[in-house]
């Protein structure tokens, strides 16, 4: 039989012991060591055994000792005992598992070096204790786990940039949502179910991670590109594109580092061979701006695949990388907001442009993601609802008047049934920064495209304005 050994003394062995006895008499076979009678209760359970003596002397606790021992709580008030005592045990067996509590500066170097000790520190606990009790503070499980704060439980606020998403569209790196409470329930997580305002997310993870997600989910709104990432990535290949639309090119990422809340803008030279627009551009290098020159000849996608480690926050790529099938499966898989640069520069946008189809009842994320950028460049969004029968998308509609009312964003809505978006953008005079659901069909080949009666297929086709793709929940197992 298992047994576990208790050696007690002071006030807090003694209520230790008393809620062993009211609720845990059951579980396991007890031997307990103090020195005070006051320890023993007047009925003994069947599962418990008491002792009196001094457990610093060795002889004493070694005729108590046995093999069957496999826990022991050493809890004493007096921190020269529980050293005393602790090597005694540990003479005795060097593997049995010790658990005590003692302040940090008195541990010896066996202690430290111990694997199987566990040194509760009394006055850790008590001001984990305070700050859990502090506001927007997230809610740490000590009593489980490693206690270290690998577990998280989070409130989602209304103005949060998590809220609306769909859980599979957040890069989780080191990190996991493993489950969503909602209203007194618990929601299992998967890739489609959708954070709402007030839920309350539990995550797992490196503990350094969880802090940095813990202050992402309390941002405020226009807070992008987080949850994606934290940077921007700027791709460009000389070798496909000329020195115009390169320049151009780096003068929208470098507006769109200045507008968005990233961290850093790194600009990335494929196949170089125009050196003085090589150096023109390492000259706008700066603490937010960073220039990397590949002279590997390397590939778009072998360079991506290479960077895929980082934490992409937006990839801004132009529409000669974009035209290859290859490149755009490339930027699908990795599942991350891409923008493709147009003819028109993105500061001279005045509005955003998103078109409504019957697939995007369920990407509330895409929505998220206009306003926020919408809110940031400060444009107005313009909501595009065709449908040639007339069956609008009301209820998709009542989600962006959500979120316009939440992001402080106008919202103009256009339905019609007789022209479609496409000639709509094409023939308008306003400066659209558009945003387009990267699904997976745009991934695939365009020969043909023109035909296809997928609008947001069509949309990717546009090379007048700048386009962000935005990545959709994967499927598991997809």
């Amino acid at each position: 039989m298992k047994k576990t050994l208790v050696i007690a003394q002071g006030d807090i062995a003694k209520i230790f012991l008393d809620s062993i006895l009211d609720k845990y008499f059951s579980n396991d076979y007890y031997i307990v060591i103090s020195k005070d009678m006051c320890f023993i209760p007047e009925k003994i359970p069947s599962s418990f055994e008491f002792h009196t003596f001094d457990y610093t002397s060795s002889f004493r606790i070694s005729q108590v000792y046995n093999e069957e021992i496999y826990n022991i709580f050493l809890v004493l008030d007096d921190e020269s005992e529980i050293l005393a005592t602790y090597e005694i045990l540990r003479e005795l067996n060097k593997k049995t598992r010790i658990v005590t509590s003692l302040a940090l500066e008195k541990h010896t170097q066996a202690m430290k070096d111990d694997k199987n000790l566990i040194v509760l520190n009394q006055r850790q606990i008590i001001a984990n204790k305070f700050i859990e009790r502090l506001p927007n503070v997230p809610l740490i499980p000590r009593s489980f786990g490693l206690g270290q704060g690998e577990i998280m439980e989070v409130g989602v606020p209304s103005g949060s940039i998590f809220a609306y998403r769909h859980i599979g569209s957040i890069q989780q790196r080191k990190w996991r949502i493993v489950g969503v409470y909602r209203r007194g329930e618990l929601l299992l997580s998967s890739h489609s179910v959708v954070i709402q305002p007030n839920d309350s997310l539990l995550i797992v993870g490196d503990p350094k991670m969880l802090n940095d997600v813990y202050m992402q989910i309390k941002s405020d709104i226009g807070q992008f590109p987080a949850p994606f990432g934290r940077d921007i990535f700027l791709y460009v290949d000389m070798s496909l594109s000329n020195e115009h639309r390169i320049y151009n090119d780096v003068q929208n990422a470098l507006f769109l580092n200045e507008k968005l809340k990233n961290n850093k803008l790194f600009i990335h030279i494929l196949k170089p061979s125009n050196f003085d627009l090589l150096d023109k551009i390492r000259a706008l290098e700066s603490k937010s701006v960073e220039v990397r020159v590949d002279y590997t000849n390397a590939s778009f996608r072998e360079r991506i695949a290479k960077d895929s480690q980082k934490r992409f926050g937006l990839v801004i790529i132009n529409q000669d990388i974009f035209a290859s099938r290859r490149n755009r499966r490339a930027l699908f898989e990795l599942s991350i907001p891409v923008m493709k640069t147009g003819w028109e520069h993105i500061d001279e946008c005045k509005k955003s442009f998103v078109v409504l189809s019957e697939n995007m009842a369920n990407t509330e994320n895409v929505a998220s993601v206009v306003f926020d950028i919408s809110k940031q460049l400060n444009l107005e969004v313009d909501v595009y609802d065709y449908d040639t029968d007339g069956s609008y998308h009301n209820e998709i509609m009542q989600s962006y008047e959500e979120l316009s009312r939440i992001y402080e964003r106008k919202l103009n809505t256009i339905q019609t049934d007789s022209k479609n978006p496409i000639s709509y953008i094409q023939d308008s005079f306003t400066p659209y920064l558009c945003f387009v659901p990267f699904e997976r069909n745009i991934a695939k080949t365009k020969t043909f495209a023109f035909t296809s009666t997928d609008v947001h297929k069509i949309a990717s086709m546009n090379n007048k304005n700048p386009q962000i793709f935005i990545p959709l929940p994967q499927k598991q197992g997809s």
